[in-house]
């Protein structure tokens, strides 16, 4: 057998293998033919994708994320390219904290916002916030700093973007909002991300998107 033959052998074994544990391992690609019927936003298939990516990064469901989990494809009707899934642990609006975890279906996007300060009585200021990943990684991106090279590609149903400058941010590191009142958002990579953010208190009446298209409550 030559050595042309055995590469051909070893490369068809890998294959197979990685074909065979996937099919083993249960796991499901979901894309847009399962999220939407009749172009409306199944948000229980959406929670079992979200579901299956916890336990795949061994973390675990509870009872408090079952009671608590939120999902939203922000209207823009993209679910498997741009949307989030979180738990809020705490919005505390008399101290001002804010605690939330996030889950994020590889390559999909949060949809690019800022937050504003809340008039009102009594007014609220424009959220600061900060993260750590916990599982997975993510782009995080900024308006803040130059427009750098190589990008991601980001989903066409979004459009155009201004936050031009982001890092790369791995399993156990944090990063932070740039500047206060700054476009900004994340993308994860192709594990899909779990993701901590703290910040203060969170009036959903303070959040825009670039996208004028793209509304939290959808």
């Amino acid at each position: 057998m030559n050595l042309k033959t055995v590469l051909i052998v070893a490369l068809t074994l890998l294959f197979t293998a990685t074909i065979s544990n996937a099919q083993n391992s249960g796991e499901k690609t979901y894309t847009n033919a399962d999220f939407y019927k009749d172009g409306v936003f199944q948000k229980e298939v959406a929670k079992q994708a979200v579901k299956e990516l916890i336990l795949r990064h061994g973390e675990l469901w509870t009872a408090q994320i079952e009671q608590n989990f939120w999902v939203s494809d922000f209207g823009l009707g993209d679910y498997e390219h741009v949307g989030l899934a979180s738990v809020t642990w705490v919005n505390d609006s008399i101290y001002g904290y804010f605690a939330m975890t996030m889950y994020l279906l590889p390559e999909q996007m949060i949809p690019e916002h800022i937050h504003r300060p809340v008039t009102g009585v009594p007014a609220k200021p424009a959220k600061y916030e900060s993260w750590k990943v916990l599982r997975g990684w993510i782009y995080n991106f900024s308006e803040v700093g130059e427009t750098m090279q190589d990008m991601p590609i980001i989903p066409r149903s979004f459009g155009n973007i201004r936050s031009k400058n982001f890092r790369t941010v791995r399993a156990g590191e944090t990063d932070r909002l740039k500047q206060l009142e700054t476009y900004h958002f994340m993308m994860a990579g192709n594990e899909g991300a779990i993701v901590d953010e703290y910040g203060v208190h969170h009036d959903r009446r303070g959040w825009f998107s670039s996208n004028p298209k793209a509304h939290p409550s959808k």
